[in-house]
């Protein structure tokens, strides 16, 4: 019984990944974009994530109140624990104020950099660890 197919998902991408964060840019979902920054009604998202620790299992999907009003198409998560990896997901409030949307696919695990990682003067090239190609600074 497909009741009501309306609901668009939101499509999620990794904008950045810094320090102990990930930057997160999103688009789609229930309401229609808002042109000019108006102050009125435009859609609410609410973003949440998970974590996983090296060889454990996935926590619970995790959320605050603040990510459950979020107005911008984009936030940058913080206070990451650069061992584990992250996974994060979005979706649109429905338009008479209910969750009852789905959520967005899931991004890829992915971890964030390490916090403070120390300058090492001597050794200015340092060899890559991990197989993906940098994404470039914005």
């Amino acid at each position: 019984g497909g009741e009501g197919g309306e609901a668009a998902l939101a499509t999620l991408v990794v904008a950045g990944v810094g320090a102990g964060s990930v930057t997160l840019d999103w688009s789609g979902g229930v309401g229609e974009a808002t042109s000019g920054g108006g102050t009125g009604g435009g859609t609410l998202y609410e973003l949440q994530w998970r974590a996983a620790k090296p060889g454990r299992v996935w926590g619970e999907w995790a959320t605050s109140e603040s990510a459950r009003a979020m107005v911008a198409h984009s936030a940058t998560k913080r206070n990451l624990d650069p061992a584990a990896l992250h996974q994060f997901r979005v979706r649109a409030r429905a338009s008479d104020g209910s969750w009852h949307t789905p959520f967005s696919s899931p991004t890829s695990p992915l971890r964030c950099l390490p916090l403070g990682q120390p300058q090492k003067p001597q050794k200015p090239q340092q060899p890559q660890q991990h197989q993906q190609p940098q994404q470039p600074q914005q």
